[in-house]
């Protein structure tokens, strides 16, 4: 009994204590060095506030004139437009146009001015307003989901199943759309209509995509009229079946013929010729005419137009772009800098003579 209410030993006592000392000190020195860090930054900020402060009068000044020297050169310098035009590629044109954008808008940054009137068939002058040429799919991710759907239907059950949407996109390229943005950038706003008429056949010029386009127009051509054929066909053998339906019409019984026994319904059908079937294939042959017809006008050219450039372009420079506000950034950058090395100098002078 006087064992088990032996009492604790003291060592044990002031081990606890040293312990729970210890973490609190931890503990402290933790908050004390967030502390630190706030107090350094919170005393940054005010050197930095005291600084503009001092020198307030300087930024402005810097600012001021940069604001002006920013306004006499927009107003001086030209001023940046743009406009788009909407194209679809057929017969896998796509790696032709794309490629004769690049081109262009490699002499356009090149400034090659003779090569770029000579592709556009336009005036030098004109070809000079001409700052850059740009590309690119004109789809919504409608359009991608409707191109994963028709995927997965040319794959079977276990590819499906491991068809994922996100790596079917991620493989796409732009020469897998057939719409597409083509914007052309110029400092003449009134350039576009020129475009119009020369610059589809120029980003689209090769033997090959002719040579198929030639092809597939004959194609529709020799369709339509086979179909022509057999709409006249068509028609001659439902005029046939009416004369024999009339003339069975027109019958009338011979007086003292014998007795007349009617056989019914089925026996008329057998007699009598039935068009219907006739009448339908012929809407049927007027409908894949229609077909041909819609066919033929989308695919009348390599690149069909949707959408045509604008009577004249819009301005397309940011803000950001804008000399009025890009000027006195830089010149209170720069004063900044200069005072940044008046101050690195001073406290290099004063740390030479300490040491």
């Amino acid at each position: 009994m006087s064992e088990e209410l032996k009492p604790t030993p003291q060592n044990e006592e002031v081990d606890l204590g040293q312990l729970f000392k210890m973490i609190g000190n931890m503990f402290q020195k933790f908050f004390d060095f967030i502390a630190k860090i706030f107090k350094g930054l919170f005393h940054v900020l005010i050197l930095i506030l005291a600084h503009f402060f001092k020198r307030l009068k300087w930024y402005a000044l810097a600012g001021f004139v940069g604001l002006v020297i920013g306004y006499f050169l927009d107003r001086s310098s030209d001023k940046l437009y743009g406009a788009n035009m909407f194209i679809q590629t057929n017969f896998n044109s796509g790696y032709q146009v794309y490629e004769n954008i690049k081109n262009l808008n490699e002499l356009a940054t090149e400034e090659d001015v003779v090569r770029i009137a000579e592709i556009l068939n336009i005036d030098t002058t004109y070809a000079s307003k001409l700052k850059g040429f740009y590309i690119e799919p004109a789809i919504d991710e409608n359009v991608r989901f409707q191109m994963f759907s028709n995927y997965k239907k040319g794959l079977d059950s276990i590819g499906r199943e491991e068809a994922k949407y996100d790596v079917y996109v991620s493989s796409l390229s732009n020469y897998n759309f057939n719409r597409h943005k083509i914007g052309v950038a110029s400092i003449d706003k009134n350039i576009y209509p020129m475009l119009d008429t020369t610059f589809v056949n120029a980003i689209s010029k090769n033997e090959y995509l002719n040579e198929v386009l030639r092809v597939n127009q004959d194609n529709f051509d020799r369709q339509d009229t086979t179909l022509i054929k057999q709409e006249k066909e068509m028609d001659n053998l439902i005029k046939s079946y009416l004369e024999i339906r009339n003339k069975e019409a027109d019958k009338k019984p011979i007086p003292g013929a014998g007795t007349n026994i009617s056989l019914g319904d089925a026996q008329k059908n057998e007699l009598l010729v039935n068009e219907a079937p006739l009448v339908k294939e012929k809407l049927e042959l007027a409908a894949k005419r229609r077909s041909i017809e819609k066919d033929k006008v989308t695919q009348k050219n390599i690149i069909s137009v949707i959408s045509d450039f604008p009577v004249t372009g819009y301005d397309i420079q940011e803000w950001h772009q804008d000399l009025r506000f890009l000027m006195p950034a830089i010149f209170i950058g720069v004063t900044l800098l200069l005072f940044s090395l008046i101050g690195l100098n001073k406290f290099v002078k004063e740390y030479e003579g300490i040491k």
